[in-house]
């Protein structure tokens, strides 16, 4: 294959965790099974909120891996309770963390990693006749690298946005100046405009970034293969990943409390299983405080044990941030969770991007966060499903969700820029 030669550049790799190294893992390995020479640049020594040893089985051995140490000025932020990236709470120290986030690391706190990534990596373009380079963010600082690379080496650039920049919802809660403000949206812009071809995940930001680079392509993210589900006697309720303040479905919690209490059937059978890492307010929700017995918190576990934990599951919870736009970012979860073809239950706001996919792929409902009395009509109608023994959903069109179909996508951009 002629210009076959691509470096992937991309802070989160294996051993790192969630949701947000699947993407790339999945594509690198199908491009290399497409016959393209993958080399990946990631970070060395990184300080990765969450880890999974389990995901280094999955990396095909044909690519080429090159680490690049990286400063990690994040990890003084963390906090000790649960290894996350994420500043929650109250307080003056909490606030003085934000304030030094915000304002002193541009465009984020890997920005010490740029320069050493510029020169590795033109060295490494230069040295191996790399015909395109592939960056994804956030980190948002990778942008900044692709932009670098592109003047200094003349390279074919596709810029990937898992998630939009200047619109990133964690900016706006942050002690931000405003002159800091408009230094990202400049950057964002000159990134998007040198760019060759840009990359979004989501419907609402494609239709951002074209109004400055006609080359932008909506390619989701996805799932590997269709799950298998095990029937149990619970109807387990799921949520996976990360739930932050913003997240918190107050409501569900009300309701499902209110349901027990007046049904004992559904309070015998119902168990609620929270996996991963959630902000204090969930912990100290006075609804689940109620329902303790029903409800099991788990620490983040690895994919292979996952899965198997979310084969049992009945119906999965997904959630986006409650505020402007928030819905117009969804989650990687929930392809994870259509790949199981089980009843999800989402919160966002109407006509928001995570609403229409869901709607698209009839893979579930979606509620605002104030609906009390159609979301409980709904949780009984799945509890009567699940004990008549019919709690698995026909899905449209789920196949274009898989990572290799999705990777044909991939490869029409890649080729498309080539011209």
């Amino acid at each position: 294959m002629i210009n076959n030669k691509i470096l992937i550049i991309t802070y989160y790799w294996p051993p790192s965790g969630g949701s947000g190294v699947q993407r790339w893992l999945n594509f690198s390995n199908n491009l290399v099974d497409m016959g393209y020479d993958v080399t990946v640049l990631t970070a060395e020594f990184p300080n990765y909120p969450l880890t999974d040893q389990s995901l280094n089985n999955y990396i095909n051995p044909l690519i080429k891996i090159l680490k690049v140490p990286v400063f990690e000025p994040a990890k003084f932020f963390k906090s000790k309770k649960n290894n996350s990236d994420n500043i929650e709470g109250n307080g003056m120290i909490n606030y003085l963390k934000l304030f030094i986030r915000a304002n002193l690391f541009f465009p984020d706190s890997r920005m010490f990693w740029i320069n050493d990534v510029v020169n590795i990596a033109s060295s490494f373009i230069n040295n191996n006749n790399i015909n395109y380079v592939i960056t994804t963010s956030p980190p948002f600082s990778l942008n900044i690298i692709g932009y670098k690379l592109k003047l200094r080496n003349n390279i074919k650039w596709i810029s990937d946005y898992r998630d939009p920049w200047s619109d990133f919802f964690q900016f706006k809660n942050m002690p931000m100046f405003k002159y800091v403000k408009k230094k990202h949206i400049k950057w964002e812009e000159k990134c998007l405009t040198l760019a060759d071809s840009v990359i979004v995940t989501s419907p609402s930001l494609k239709n951002i970034y074209s109004k400055i680079n006609d080359n932008t392509h909506l390619i989701t993210n996805g799932f590997k293969d269709i799950e298998e589900t095990i029937e149990s006697e619970n109807f387990e309720i799921i949520y996976s990943g990360v739930m932050k303040s913003l997240q918190n479905p107050k409501l569900l919690w009300k309701v499902l409390y209110e349901i027990s209490k007046s049904n004992l059937s559904f309070k015998k059978d119902f168990k609620l299983n929270l996996i991963g890492s959630f902000d204090k307010s969930i912990h100290q929700n006075k609804y689940l405080k109620k329902l303790k017995e029903k409800v099991v918190f788990k620490n983040y576990m690895s994919k292979d044990i996952l899965d198997k934990k979310l084969s049992l599951g009945k119906v999965f919870v997904l959630c986006d941030v409650n505020q402007i736009g928030g819905g117009n970012l969804i989650p990687g979860k929930f392809y994870h969770y259509l790949s199981y073809k089980i009843p999800i239950i989402a919160f966002s706001s109407l006509n928001s991007d995570t609403h229409n996919i869901i709607k698209e792929t009839k893979s579930g409902n979606v509620f605002d966060f104030s609906n009390e009395i159609d979301l409980k009509n709904h949780i009984l109608e799945l509890y009567s499903n699940f004990k008549n023994g019919n709690y698995s959903i026909n899905i449209n069109d789920i196949e274009k969700y898989k990572y290799l179909n999705l990777s044909y996508e991939l490869q029409s951009v890649i080729k498309k820029t080539n011209n």
